[in-house]
């Protein structure tokens, strides 16, 4: 068996086990903290993003989900932390990446955009 052949059961295996609940996506959202900035908390405004001078924005509306996701501006994916991709929306944000539904908060799906697949909110 090769390696990726190995990772590969190992990932299956691992999807296949747990608790019954057939929901996807996690409870809550995924969170991270670069340089002062909250990416992927809820919020209302900039001010609970974290840093603002830092770059901390709030995104609503459409794909960032009505309640609000903290996503930074971006030009390039060497704006965002690893993990996150620079995706076009209303003005480049980024997002977190995915490899399909389970790896999205709930409401969330893991699409395409940009060559990069992340979780954006079912609007």
């Amino acid at each position: 068996m090769t390696r990726a052949s190995i990772l590969v059961f190992l990932c299956l295996l691992l999807f296949s086990c747990g608790d019954d609940d057939d929901t996807p996506g996690f409870e809550e959202r995924p969170t991270t903290s670069v340089g002062g900035v909250e990416l992927g908390s809820e919020c209302a405004v900039d001010d609970d993003c974290g840093d603002v001078a830092a770059g901390a924005e709030c995104c609503t509306g459409g794909k960032c989900s009505p309640d609000g996701w903290c996503s930074p501006r971006c030009e390039s994916d060497q704006d965002c932390p690893e993990g996150f991709f620079c995706i076009d929306h209303d003005g480049s944000r980024c997002f977190m990446e995915c490899a399909d539904d389970r790896d999205c908060p709930l409401d969330w799906e893991c699409e395409e955009k940009n060559d990069h697949l992340t979780c954006r909110f079912k609007d």
